[in-house]
């Protein structure tokens, strides 16, 4: 009787160690995930294909069209005081005009600047909650001149259910988000400028070498 009972006891811990999930991924792992495979990509050598490569890695990294919106004050920077949701007057054909212009402006600044960070030390320095979202921490050394001050660069989280995206890069304590939507405001409440001005100026970034 006795035996049987332990193999009965095995038999379900085995069950219940296939029913249990594995460990969740939290957002300080999925940045370093993402960073190590775009990192990866990089270091192979230069060609559309891998700018390809980089740029679909960027989308499942990246959500676009939540850091677009948040440009245009929805839901408005956090440190900004009387923010004003510019998002709500845009119909659908701006949205996703400037959303897809985001994109490939975001797309082509990161993929710079991690060919100019490849020969660095990424240092993680944990997270902490930032309204909804989760602030991960970074440090990047670069290990040709370690005696030069680190750069921070922290990555702001977004979970939806078990998957996260990024929605805002702060570099040095800039935020993406928050300068461009200072920009954003500044254009739409001057009747010389407004979205198409947005949209040229969006249009020029791209175009720079």
């Amino acid at each position: 009787m006795r035996l049987r009972h332990i193999v009965t006891l095995s038999s379900l811990l085995g069950l219940l160690a296939v029913a249990l999930p594995a460990h969740a991924e939290d957002a300080q792992g999925f940045i370093q995930r993402e960073h190590s495979q775009l990192e990866g990509i990089l270091h192979k050598p230069a060609s559309p294909a891998r700018d390809a490569e980089v740029n679909q890695g960027l989308d499942t990294f990246v959500d676009y069209d939540e850091m677009t919106r948040r440009t245009f004050g929805s839901p408005c920077p956090p440190t900004l005081p009387n923010c004003e949701d510019l998002w709500a007057k845009l119909d659908d054909a701006k949205r996703t005009e400037v959303s897809d212009l985001l994109k490939q402006l975001v797309r082509k600044s990161y993929r710079k600047n991690l060919l100019k960070t490849l020969d660095f030390d990424i240092t993680y320095k944990g997270t902490k909650l930032q309204g909804g979202d989760t602030r991960v921490i970074t440090e990047a050394q670069d290990k040709n001149k370690p005696h030069d001050p680190p750069v921070r660069v922290d990555y702001i989280v977004k979970q939806s259910g078990t998957s996260f995206t990024a929605v805002d890069f702060v570099t040095e304590g800039s935020s993406l988000v928050k300068n461009y939507y200072t920009q954003f405001r500044t254009k739409m409440d001057d009747p010389n400028l407004g979205y198409p001005n947005i949209v040229a100026k969006l249009k020029e970034k791209i175009a720079k070498p």
